[in-house]
């Protein structure tokens, strides 16, 4: 949780374009790069990749993670990655009320959900 992580009002179909870019919108991950930091952390810091992909092994988060990042960076997407104990205090502020997490704009919400569903429509027809 964090100030600059973003919630929203509407739930979207699981696996959509809207699922995969909240998953990084509402997530953060920790300093990672090395087995002996990985290994510290549980492998848990790598909170972007296994909201995106919950069931890839340990190893393939550290693979997936640069390329993350690059499409993130690619698309204006941001991708935020931060020391374990600032989030954690970033998660209190949440919890006693002095932050608040930042609504995703509502319009762009109706907007990519409206999206999700002619996809869903075309892959329903071409079935």
């Amino acid at each position: 949780a964090g100030d600059d992580l973003s919630r929203f009002r509407e739930g979207c179909r699981p696996f959509s374009g809207s699922f995969y870019l909240r998953q990084v919108l509402a997530s953060v991950d920790f300093a990672m790069g090395t087995d002996l930091v990985d290994f510290l952390h549980g492998f848990l810091n790598y909170q972007i990749e296994h909201h995106l992909w919950p069931s890839l092994s340990m190893r393939s988060y550290q693979k997936a993670a640069p390329l993350v990042r690059e499409i993130c960076a690619k698309h204006g997407v941001p991708y935020v990655k931060e020391n374990v104990f600032w989030r954690v205090k970033k998660t209190v502020d949440i919890m006693v009320g002095t932050s608040s997490m930042k609504w995703f704009p509502e319009s762009y919400e109706k907007k990519y959900l409206e999206i999700d569903a002619i996809a869903e429509a075309k892959k329903r027809a071409a079935k």
